[in-house]
């Protein structure tokens, strides 16, 4: 039974891996933090939203979801693990007091995801009171400007007019807003353009064929001169006009080009929705009612080419929404109602907002393009959401994938590598076992692949850090083993803001310091029981309890005088033990080792003999031939030690160096104002919430903290549209 339940998972991940693949099927991660502008000694909270790249749909793909605190050098300073049901889980990070103040970067992703190189982004700020912080400070002579065009279709044709949207930052990503101008090929001015807070702007001018525009930036004491996109002879262009509830969509093109037909594609996140034969000076119409919710791509091919594309939102914009400012006092009860879709899963966090925070919603996250992601918007409306879209390049991917090197965890956690030698041919008929080190006995052996590679699956609830890989029937130690990493070797240094704390910040951030003390003073731990789980029942097993006989002086009289299914050999000084297998045929030439387990991990005899037999509780031998999947041992025999440490003794095998997936986080919430001083800045934390009525009903009593307050609920209704509210509040 055994062997035909693991065979069947082989099958399955076989299947996954092939099948996914070639549906292209990708996933995208979000994390909903509890804050994102923090001092050492708070703990970030967050709560993981885990979709369909596609369809927006929380995913049921993956099992684990891989969260890392990043410094500004790229360089990891903080990894765990949490798992994942349904698309949905939760964890948190200590701060340390070790951290420098400084921009950090929160990465998550699957390991699926890292077949497409693809991850989860947000920058935070840590604060560190207690070290000292040299500020970069940018000199505006020294400011290093970078400008991006996006015309709309992405090409500038000439003679009619083109709406090319600009991006002006400097070397942090920071939106630069200077007096701005179109100037002609001979200096004159064509257009003043107008840069918001952003960076952003539109221009909208009529091109001469051939002739080089130029965007002028004006500072103090200088110009800044930009090459603006020269029209094209030989294209087309699209422009999009929303009108009412549907869009025309108008195609011109160049006079070589007006006798061509092209294709014009509708595409959703979901794939194709409609396609039409055009002619490349005409308009079409697409009527809102044929089109799905969210984000819709239209492609324009010429001869087979792709030559336009235009991105626009429809239907999206009424799950963002920030409500009006309440005032409370202190201690005070907060009730509050949102009206929200049946089956929503969803998180809310209540926080005291410092002015310095970078919050990211889920629905910024799903809609704003790449290139922005870093704009903090204050508020979103669909004339800016259009604009940003013009930008939104190549996000229609028609490919397929040949092959993924990394398996979803889909139901189990996954440990892969390969094994190398230089003295033999590595083949199929090699084998590898996984086991750790403990009470809870994750074990699981497989075949390694004709190149070498293997994949060992284990339970995240059971498995911890003391785990090995080890090439099994290798008693030479022609192979090695090389174990890939669970997360990513190498990011970009980051680029961003600098951080500049003036007095006010100062000031805000000694009282936050003062009031964490205090609230860690009062904060009590709350045990969170882990899952344990005995040796897995085996059809006829012998167990040998020692206290119920005559302790032997050693291990190897214990095995000698009372464990008749074994026998203890010594050959070179190096003892063995010979299981007495039965009901093996004659003609059986299978050479297989025994399955040998001190406290679950597979060990030695030369390990197990040098024990003090009072250390060890029992010994459970299995004198018939076990199976795991497709892997053959020659009997079990596991030793279990009072403790399950092992003794003084090491697994045998490689080690996996695994970080163990951490508890899901308890909710957080004031739920009375008692005696105790309460300087929570955090009023509220519920990471998971499945709306069973169409409105969600909070809560909760604000602390002896006044200020401003942020109310922020993140969300996914059951059809994969993303939620996003806010609410403000004052404590007085």
């Amino acid at each position: 039974m055994i062997k035909k339940i693991v065979t069947i998972a082989i099958l399955i991940f076989q299947f996954l891996g092939q099948s996914w693949a070639q549906q292209n099927i990708k996933e995208a991660a979000f994390l909903h933090l509890s804050a994102s502008d923090l001092i050492v000694g708070e703990t970030l909270y967050f709560s993981a939203f885990v979709s369909s790249h596609t369809t927006g749909r929380l995913s049921d793909l993956s099992n684990l979801l891989y969260v890392e605190l990043m410094d500004a050098k790229g360089n990891a300073v903080h990894q765990t693990k949490i798992e994942l049901d349904r698309g949905r889980g939760s964890g948190s990070i200590f701060l340390s007091s070790d951290l420098e103040t400084n921009l950090y970067q929160i990465v998550a992703y699957t390991r699926w995801m890292k077949n497409f190189d693809s991850y989860y982004s947000q920058k935070i700020v840590i604060v560190n009171p207690y070290k000292i912080y040299e500020p970069l400070v940018v000199d505006e002579e020294k400011r290093k400007v970078s400008v991006s065009f996006y015309p709309e279709g992405g090409t500038v044709l000439s003679d009619i007019e083109n709406s090319v949207l600009v991006y002006v930052r400097d070397q942090h990503n920071q939106g630069l807003n200077p007096k701005a101008r179109i100037l002609s090929a001979n200096g004159e001015k064509v257009l003043d353009v107008n840069l918001d807070q952003y960076g952003l702007g539109m221009i909208n001018f009529t091109p001469v064929e051939g002739e080089q525009y130029r965007l002028a930036l004006e500072y103090q004491s200088s110009f800044d001169f930009y090459d603006l996109p020269v029209a094209c002879a030989v294209c087309s262009h699209l422009d999009l006009t929303k009108i009412l509830d549907n869009y025309r969509v108008k195609i011109y093109s160049s006079p070589d080009w007006e006798t061509k037909t092209g294709r014009l594609e509708i595409w959703s996140v979901t794939g194709k929705v409609k396609e039409i034969t055009t002619t490349l000076n005409t308009e079409q119409l697409i009527t809102g009612s044929e089109l799905p919710t969210g984000r819709i791509t239209v492609l324009l091919y010429v001869d087979g080419l792709l030559v336009n594309e235009r991105s626009f939102l429809h239907g999206r914009t009424q799950n963002i929404a920030i409500s009006s400012v309440s005032q409370y006092g202190t201690r005070e009860e907060v009730s509050q109602s949102y009206p929200l879709p049946v089956g929503t899963r969803l998180s809310v966090s209540v926080k005291k907002t410092y002015g310095n925070q970078l919050p990211e919603d889920i629905t910024h996250h799903q809609i704003i393009p790449d290139v922005f992601k870093e704009i903090r918007f204050s508020s979103l409306d669909v004339d800016l959401i259009d604009r940003l879209l013009i930008a939104e390049l190549g996000m229609v991917d028609t490919s397929e994938v040949d092959s993924v090197r990394y398996l979803p965890e889909y139901r189990s956690g996954i440990v892969q590598g390969r094994i190398v030698s230089e003295t033999k041919n590595v083949s199929s008929k090699v084998n590898v076992a996984l086991s750790f080190r403990g009470a809870d006995y994750e074990i699981d052996a497989t075949t390694v692949r004709p190149n070498g590679e293997f994949f060992l699956k284990y339970d995240p609830d059971f498995a911890n850090d003391k785990g090995v890989v080890r090439v099994l029937n290798d008693p030479n130690n022609d192979y090695k083993v090389e174990i890939y990493p669970e997360y990513y070797e190498k990011y970009e240094p980051m680029t961003g803001f600098s951080l500049a704390l003036d007095s006010t910040r100062l000031v805000q951030i000694t009282e936050r310091a003062i009031a964490n003390q205090i609230e860690n003073a009062y904060f009590e731990i709350r045990d969170s029981k882990k899952t344990t789980r005995e040796f897995p029942e085996i059809d006829e097993v012998v167990t040998y309890t020692l206290a119920d006989y005559t302790r032997f002086p050693t291990m190897r009289d214990t095995f000698i005088e009372l464990i008749f299914e074994v026998g203890v050999s010594k050959n070179e000084n190096k003892y063995a033990f010979n299981m007495r297998t039965m009901d093996i045929d004659y003609n059986d030439k299978n050479k297989v080792e025994t399955m040998v387990l001190l406290d679950g991990a597979f060990s030695t005899a030369e390990d197990i003999l040098k024990l003090s037999p009072y250390l060890v509780e029992r010994i459970d031998v299995m004198n018939k031939r076990y199976f795991m999947g497709s892997v053959m041992f020659d009997g079990v025999i596991a030793v279990h030690t009072t403790d399950n440490n092992g003794g003084d003794t090491e697994p045998l095998g490689d080690k996996v160096n695994l970080v163990p997936v951490q508890s899901p986080v308890l909710d957080l919430k004031i739920d009375s104002v008692g005696r105790k001083p309460l300087f929570n800045d955090l009023l509220y934390w519920q990471s998971d919430i499945t709306l069973k009525q169409p409105v969600l009903d909070l809560s909760f009593y604000t602390s002896d903290l006044t200020g401003h307050y942020e109310l922020r609920i993140e969300g996914v209704t059951p059809e994969g549209e993303p939620i996003s509210r806010s609410s403000y509040f004052v404590v007085k």
